[in-house]
């Protein structure tokens, strides 16, 4: 099941979606937070929250560094990414929504 939902170009393409959709919100906590609501159906712990937050800040970081690397979160599927957006930043938030799909909170609904 992890493997699927890590890989699979659909999971990919949803993560990348709801990266993208991160950005739209009023900072990167309440992206996430919002995103985790809309995955889990729960209000995200603190806990958690810092835990996502610090995970894309180096995501970020990584792929601010290496677009090449974030090429391979922007590129799978249909959903196109405008060549405004600052693909690092996408592909780190893309990050954060895969790790939410892959959690607990999103597998079992807690």
């Amino acid at each position: 099941q992890a493997l699927v939902l890590l890989n699979d170009p659909t999971f990919v393409e949803a993560a990348r979606v709801l990266g993208k959709k991160m950005m739209e919100y009023d900072g990167i906590s309440q992206g996430i937070a919002k995103t985790y609501k809309k995955l889990t159906g729960s209000t995200i712990k603190k806990e958690e929250l810092t835990i996502l937050t610090e995970l894309q800040h180096t995501e970020f970081e990584k792929f601010k560094n290496n677009k090449a690397k974030a090429q391979g979160w922007i590129s799978i599927g249909e959903y196109a990414i405008a060549p405004t957006d600052d693909i690092a930043l996408v592909a780190a938030n893309a990050v954060v929504a895969s790790t939410i799909i892959n959690s607990d909170a999103f597998v079992t609904k807690r």
